[in-house]
């Protein structure tokens, strides 16, 4: 998992911790104090509870601008980290099915990125004009390089804000802001523990975030005891 989304997700555990212990505390309350004595304590409660949150956000907004860093030095043109493969891309060419190989061997490499989508557009590019020249009148020619999925900076900087605004919504979730009923928060929990466990995990490799998903399973009330 990425480093920052789990410390992301660390965060989030955290402050779901306090949310829990302030719904417990102003539960237990209620038993105790008169209406009026309760209604103060539930906003002394509260009030510390926005700070928490204040503070996680803080973190967090910290922790997705140090990942976002790392996502802007990524997508800087180096020529050092030119290698070999990038003469076959001057010379005799690759075929669509090396030319995948290679953007999946170098996804933490975009100077070598760049220079295969500007190879495979190229190639694509002859491959449409030869097809239209041998009469092919369909809306679209099949381009044979695949070079949809060759990410580039933008969409790099774009998945931080989307984890940014994700982070938002656990917080939410957590403390029940933005739900207009109990019925609807609590439709949210439930969603929220899949959620959570698949946030930054990769399929090949589910148990690096076990640890986490459990504990925010447990600490909403769902999964496994």
């Amino acid at each position: 998992m990425n480093t920052y989304i789990q410390k992301t997700k660390d965060a989030i555990l955290d402050y779901l911790g306090k949310a829990q212990q302030t719904e417990k505390k102003i539960a237990e309350g209620r038993q105790i104090y008169q209406p009026d004595s309760m209604k103060k304590e539930e906003a002394r409660l509260r009030g510390e509870l926005a700070k928490a949150r204040e503070a996680t956000e803080a973190r967090i907004n910290e922790i997705i601008r140090e990942g976002s860093r790392g996502a802007q030095e990524w997508g800087k043109i180096d020529g050092a980290k030119l290698t070999a493969d990038a003469q076959l891309l001057q010379g005799q060419g690759v075929t669509p099915e090396q030319f995948t190989e290679m953007v999946d061997r170098y996804q933490d490499n975009y100077t070598m990125l760049d220079q295969l989508k500007k190879y495979g557009e190229a190639r694509n590019a002859e491959a449409t004009k030869a097809a239209r020249e041998a009469g092919e009148r369909g809306l679209v020619v099949k381009a044979p390089y695949n070079v949809r999925n060759i990410p580039g900076p933008d969409a790099r900087m774009h998945e931080w804000e989307q984890a940014r605004k994700r982070a938002t919504y656990f917080l939410n979730v957590a403390d029940g802001t933005g739900f207009n009923s109990d019925f609807e928060r609590n439709f949210a929990r439930g969603a929220a523990d899949k959620e959570f466990e698949a946030w930054g995990t990769e399929a090949a490799q589910p148990a690096k975030t076990e640890g986490a998903a459990e504990a925010f399973a447990a600490a909403w009330g769902f999964g496994p005891k």
